[in-house]
């Protein structure tokens, strides 16, 4: 009796200290200071690496010109899909290492991997040392920041789950409209090398501190509990399988304008600087994407807005070879942004809607990306 009578007495000041740490039974506080700090950390984290990741366009057609005159387009081009492909493959071992250790070692290398990345890109010259430096090295960067950061928020965040999600992917957009903007005005006046090394610095002061902002709610899983049950009632799971091949599907296609808005403005007709110009546009329109579809994703459904967003963004691909002049150009990268936007923070977001154990969130988001992941052909696209 007298356990039971001081396990009530205490009882407030547990349910105060579980908002903060959180245990396996306890609800996401769905705000607070500690939550949005969470979400702090993860918009500077879009910023430095996805962002710069979206503007990977601005280097395919600086390296088509300058750096790497002679070498095809889609040859260059496999710079940027290995990026993206370690980005989705890594999944598989950066999702399971999150749930059993937690952020804090997953943030600090990858921080030092992906600033030594960029700082190698701006010594290199030749194309296998940008697909070292900038390919591989990058990617792999890119994907121990990935993770943590887009699984983290899951452990905090409930009802609110698609606003928080969509503020934290925002950071890519709003990184996708400053460094086109910064890389094509610099690459012109101090040169490739030092543009390079300043946006190598600018992300270390980005994700230094975000190394301190970006942790888990929950205990870290230990190693044993992930047992092969567990692995069978993932992939026996008919709504993750049938969401992962929706996914595979919807990323088949989504990062082409990405890569090739730019040389495609180049192609017909537009300037150097309006072409560039173009992904900051598209990703202008990207980041009103991800705030707005968040916000309708926890009224209207995730599922609802993810499959509006995917039809609209893949009719608009479709209709892209038909956009010839500069204003049905630059119409394309508007609405395009808008709705692809939600998509990599709303597959996030569905998948925790359909896990009942959060502590796993790690793992099934890292094996639907690793699903989805491939090395695309390119050179199968024509400007």
């Amino acid at each position: 009796m007298g356990t039971s009578s001081s396990s009530r007495s205490l009882s407030p000041d547990t349910d105060e200290r579980t908002k903060e740490t959180g245990t396996m039974d306890s609800p996401a506080p769905d705000g607070g200071l500690r939550a949005w700090l969470v979400v702090l950390g993860g918009f500077l984290t879009y910023f430095a690496t996805f962002g710069l990741l979206n503007s990977f366009g601005v280097f395919q057609v600086y390296y088509q010109r300058e750096i790497l005159q002679g070498i095809s387009a889609s040859v260059i081009s496999w710079i940027g899909s290995i990026q993206l492909f370690l980005l989705f493959i890594g999944g598989m071992v950066v999702g399971p290492i999150f749930d059993t250790h937690g952020s804090k070692a997953l943030m600090i290398s990858g921080t030092l991997i992906y600033v030594l990345s960029v700082m190698f890109t701006s010594l290199s010259s030749e194309l296998y040392q940008f697909i070292l430096a900038q390919g591989i090295m990058f990617g792999i960067g890119d994907t121990m920041l990935f993770y943590p950061t887009i699984s983290a928020i899951s452990h905090w965040f409930d009802r609110k789950r698609g606003l928080a999600l969509g503020v934290v992917v925002a950071g890519s957009s709003v990184g996708g409209i400053c460094w086109p903007f910064m890389l094509d005005r610099l690459f012109g006046t101090i040169g490739f090398a030092w543009t390079v090394r300043i946006a190598g610095f600018m992300c270390f002061a980005l994700l230094a501190p975000s190394c301190l902002l970006i942790r888990p709610r929950l205990p870290p899983r230990k190693s044993t509990e992930l047992s092969m049950t567990d692995i069978k009632t993932i992939f026996t799971d008919r709504r993750y399988n049938l969401l992962t091949a929706a996914m595979f599907f919807v990323f088949l296609g989504m990062f082409i304008p990405f890569y090739y808005l730019p040389s495609y403005g180049l192609a017909h007709g537009m300037s150097l600087n309006m072409s560039n110009n173009l992904l900051a546009i598209l990703n202008a329109g990207s980041f009103a994407g991800r705030i707005i579809s968040g916000i309708s994703a926890d009224k209207l459904g995730r599922f609802n807005i993810t499959f509006i967003c995917a039809l609209v963004a893949g009719i608009l691909v479709m209709c892209l070879h038909s956009m010839r002049d500069a204003t049905a150009i630059y119409v394309f990268s508007v609405l395009y942004g808008f709705f692809s936007g939600g998509l990599i923070s709303l597959q996030s977001a569905c998948v925790a809607q359909i896990t009942a154990d959060i502590n796993m969130i790690g793992v099934k988001i890292g094996l639907m990306m690793a699903g989805v992941g491939r090395l695309p052909d390119w050179r199968r696209i024509d400007c």
